[in-house]
């Protein structure tokens, strides 16, 4: 290298071991704190005061919720061990109950359900539903989109 050549090298090295360790601290100061234990699900709403329906199972309990004079509905699961399908979402079908004694749930049927909402963890979801109409029959179907099948259908 001839000698204005090694000058300007030497100017641009010492601006790098300068301006790298400046901008690696500026941007450890400038991000955003991390959230912790975060889920993808929103804030829980409290839960309504009275139970209509609840149905058992071994590895959660799902129940119809309503508050005193049954204008709104809630939806409550609670996970009592931790879920097998990380991408499991519940639909609301709307059926008769003869219809839900004759045929099991299958994946076409989610084409005319709502869907209600989503769950990860073990915890207690509160999801509204239904827009105010009480009905004697609820079908919910459990389904995991990524293998897409359905995990479970619960009759009220």
């Amino acid at each position: 290298m001839i000698k204005p050549l090694r000058k300007r090298h030497l100017q641009i090295w010492t601006a790098w071991a300068v301006l790298i360790p400046i901008g690696i601290i500026s941007a450890v100061i400038v991000r955003p704190p991390l959230p912790k234990n975060k889920l993808l699900q929103p804030t829980a709403t409290a839960a309504l005061p009275v139970i209509l329906r609840s149905v058992d199972k071994d590895d959660y309990t799902v129940s119809i919720r309503s508050n005193n004079d049954t204008s709104r509905l809630q939806l409550e699961w609670i996970n009592k061990k931790t879920l097998t399908y990380p991408t499991a979402t519940i639909y609301e079908d709307t059926i008769t109950k003869e219809q839900s004694k004759v045929s099991p749930p299958e994946a076409e049927d989610l084409e005319a359900a709502a869907l209600i909402g989503r769950i990860e963890a073990r915890g207690t979801y509160h999801f509204a539903f239904c827009k105010n109409l009480v009905r004697n029959n609820y079908r919910f179907i459990l389904y995991d989109f990524i293998h897409q099948k359905i995990i479970d259908s619960i009759t009220f």
